[in-house]
Formats: C-alpha cells, sequence, structure tokens
C-alpha cells in the first residue's frame, strides 16, 4: 500500500502539530518566511504565465497560470516550511484531539501569518519591484488581478477565503495520506490548481499580489491591503478548521474512543 489509512494521515498531522508548538522562535520564523517566500514565487509564476498569454484567449489564461501556482506549495511541502493556510487544518485537529491547548493554536496562527506576510512582502518587493518581474508589461495582469480581490466586499472575501482553504487543506491531507513523491505531488497540484481557477482569495498569495501592486504606483493604500488580509485570513481560518478539520476529527475518532463505542 502507497496510503495511510485517514486515521493514520490525521494521526500524522496532529504528531506535526504537537512539534510545531515547540520550534524555537528563530526557526519558526525562518519557516515562515520561507513559505510566503515560496507561495509568492508560486504568484509570480501565475503572472508571468497568464500575462503572456494573448487576450484572446480569454479565461485560458488563467487555466494556464494555474498549472504553474502550485509550484509554491509543493516546495515548501518537500523543502520546509509554516503556511498558515495549512496549519488552520492542522492546529485545529490537535485541539479537537486534545493534543495541544487553544492558545497554541492562536499563537501558531498570528506567528505564522505575520512572518507569511513578511515572506511574500519581501518576494513583491524584490522580485517583483526592484528586478521587475510583476511590472512593465506584465503590471496589467497585476493591477487587474490585485484589483479584483479588493473590490470583493467583506463578506464576499470570507466566502472567497473559505471556497479557497477548503482546497488548500485538501490538497495537505491528501498529500499526506499518500507515501511517495509522485501521489504527493499530484495530491498538492490539483486541488491547488482548481482553486486558483475559481479565483478563491488565498491570505498568504494576497500579502504577495497586493503589495506588488502597490509598489508598482497602483492606487491601493495599505490599509485597503490590512483589511483584505483580515477577512480573507477569517475566511480562511473557517474553511480549513470548521469545513475540513472538524468533519475529519468527527468521522474518524481515536482509536481507543472508537474502541469503546464499539463495546457499549
Amino acid at each position: 500500500m502507497n496510503s495511510y489509512t485517514t486515521r493514520e494521515a490525521i494521526d500524522i498531522l496532529i504528531a506535526k502539530a504537537k512539534a510545531k508548538t515547540k520550534l524555537p522562535l528563530p526557526q519558526l520564523i525562518i519557516l515562515g518566511i520561507n513559505a510566503g517566500a515560496l507561495i509568492a514565487f508560486g504568484y509570480l509564476a501565475f503572472l508571468r504565465v497568464s500575462g503572456a498569454v494573448p487576450k484572446e484567449w480569454g479565461s485560458v489564461a488563467t487555466f494556464l497560470g494555474a498549472c504553474v501556482f502550485p509550484i509554491g506549495l509543493i516546495a515548501l511541502s518537500f523543502l520546509g516550511g509554516e503556511l498558515l493556510t495549512g496549519n488552520m487544518m492542522v492546529m485545529t485537529m490537535a485541539v479537537l484531539d486534545r493534543e495541544i491547548r487553544l492558545r497554541e493554536l492562536f499563537k501558531n496562527w498570528l506567528l505564522v501569518f505575520l512572518t507569511n506576510a513578511i515572506g511574500g512582502i519581501l518576494v513583491a518587493f524584490f522580485f517583483g519591484h526592484f528586478v521587475g518581474l510583476s511590472e512593465g508589461s506584465f503590471l496589467a495582469k497585476t493591477g487587474a488581478v490585485a484589483t479584483a480581490k479588493l473590490a470583493d466586499g467583506p463578506l464576499m472575501m470570507v466566502v472567497s477565503g473559505i471556497g479557497c482553504n477548503i482546497f488548500v487543506c485538501m490538497a495537505v491531507f491528501i498529500a499526506t495520506v499518500s507515501k511517495d513523491f509522485l501521489g504527493k505531488m499530484f495530491s498538492l497540484w490539483f486541488p491547488i490548481m482548481i482553486f486558483v481557477v475559481c479565483g478563491f482569495q488565498h491570505v498568504v498569495a494576497n500579502a504577495f499580489i497586493l503589495p506588488a501592486y502597490l509598489f508598482a504606483g497602483g492606487a491601493i493604500t495599505w490599509g485597503q491591503i490590512i483589511e483584505n488580509l483580515i477577512f480573507v485570513g477569517i475566511g480562511n481560518a473557517l474553511g480549513g478548521a470548521l469545513f475540513v478539520a472538524f468533519p475529519l476529527i468527527i468521522l474518524n475518532p481515536q482509536q481507543k474512543e472508537a474502541d469503546n463505542e464499539s463495546r457499549a
């Protein structure tokens, strides 16, 4: 068998959650910045591919860009990184299974959010702006994507964030179920590609694309960016915790609990 059972995968992720609570702060900062930067590089690839496609191709441009975007999550899964959206599922599982405390979850989420954002902003400035990879002939695409995200109202940002993290956490969980490299890679690739095609909002990805447009002189403010990250982050948290972690734990209880229920 090249895969774990659902409960085995849950136990693997819970063990990782417990390990995350013990990470030294310098290591957590490095892993968080690394994850934010890798997601930003995936978004940069999206801009370079979709922005180079003729307008006549319509939505095919988004599809082609979505095909390269997942490289960020694939890379950090094998290279190492602390990604907020995945942690929203993983840490919640551990809380529901009473393996970590709620305050440890919120501490992790806050620190990882800040470091992920730093990673995205650094890539936006140095590679998007300084090197110019999200500007020049690609500025129109950068602006179109950024303004579309800011055009959503708060409720729409939350709902879009929910949809996004259902797919992201789906990718992380299915990749955990798989034992081999190709299985993990394709498990990460397809759900991420789908959330990009759907246009859902990802808080870490937005921490790259919105500052990238601002650095390019776009007519947006840091206030708008922060507001977007807050509402999209709330949606991502609901998607990962309520719509993925919660049903997984409820439907796949710990073995001891399952044995007790069967005896009763």
